[in-house]
């Protein structure tokens, strides 16, 4: 965390906020969101928050997968892991609720859409586990920047060739 109260969220981290203080919240930030996803789940009731990057969609890429140093790379562990560690944190499974940003098409090939990928593997996964998504920002061909303010659990995100912020929680 920075001086001004910012978290800045790079590739295959995460960041939880358990924030029953009146202390002031922080930002968490990823700048520069191409075909990575940005994973936001939180429980309002318990003040809960937490948002993870993600680059990758399957861990069944690595050779060896007995120990996956950073599941938040991939986004099959990813939000597993994220499930997990807010619920050991006081949130409750019912009470949770996710944002998904990010997942475009940076990279004009044939072969692969990474980003799409990513996408339809956190919405799979959070559909497994029974969460709703209450805000998407996805897709297209531009890179983003995205702010989430825990103090009032708004999702700000801005596309590389826009020049205002867009709420979109």
């Amino acid at each position: 965390e920075d001086n001004r109260g910012e978290i800045v969220l790079h590739i295959a981290h995460y960041a939880l906020i358990n924030s029953d203080s009146k202390l002031n919240p922080p930002k968490i930030i990823i700048y520069g969101l191409g075909s990575c996803v940005a994973l936001i789940l939180y429980d309002l009731q318990n003040k809960i928050y937490a948002m993870s990057h993600i680059l990758l969609p399957h861990s069944d890429q690595l050779k060896d997968n007995t120990q996956i140093k950073l599941p938040h790379k991939f986004a099959d562990c990813s939000v597993n892991d994220l499930v997990e560690n807010i619920i050991i944190h006081g949130a409750e499974s019912q009470n949770i609720k996710a944002v998904i940003v990010g997942g475009s098409r940076i990279f004009q090939n044939n072969f692969n859409n990474i980003g799409a990928e990513n996408i339809k593997v956190v919405k799979s996964e959070l559909e497994r586990r029974k969460i709703r998504i209450i805000g998407e920002d996805t897709g297209g061909k531009r890179g983003r920047i995205i702010i989430y303010d825990t103090k009032d659990n708004s999702v700000n995100v801005k596309t590389t060739n826009e020049e205002e912020f867009r709420k979109i929680l």
